[in-house]
């Protein structure tokens, strides 16, 4: 059996780093300006920077392991490539209506409720995927 490299995960890798090296800055530049250095702020600009960082941390690296399993146990070029497509769309949503005025808003619910989708169809598909090889 030839294994392929997990190219699609590799590049929907790639794409998130970058979002996340974006998220970054903007919140050590809102930190720079309001404060404090570490822990909490007062400054709602600050929590919305550091809530748009960390949320995308707490969702992309369990991804990115989870499709890159996918793709190397054959789970479907066209599933990997939905998914791939699909977590991205959600969590640039999810940023930019962590960005507005009103953070009730329908950009945030769609980065929810596609992130949680990707999660369920991810999960459900690694494991008929992985099932057969459990027998031996």
């Amino acid at each position: 059996m030839t294994v392929i490299p997990p190219v699609i995960s590799a590049f929907t890798a790639g794409i998130l780093i970058l979002l996340q090296t974006a998220l970054v800055f903007a919140a050590v530049n809102q930190r720079r300006q309001h404060g404090p250095s570490i822990g909490e702020s007062a400054d709602i600009n600050v929590t919305r920077a550091v809530r748009r960082h960390g949320n995308l941390a707490e969702n992309a690296a369990i991804f990115i392991a989870c499709v890159a399993l996918l793709e190397l146990l054959g789970g479907g070029r066209l599933w990997v490539e939905v998914l791939c497509a699909a977590f991205v769309i959600a969590r640039l949503s999810h940023a930019f209506g962590l960005s507005l005025k009103n953070t009730v808003n329908g950009f945030r619910v769609v980065g929810v409720v596609l992130t949680v989708a990707v999660g369920i169809a991810l999960g459900g598909r690694l494991i008929l995927v992985a099932a057969p090889y459990l027998r031996g």
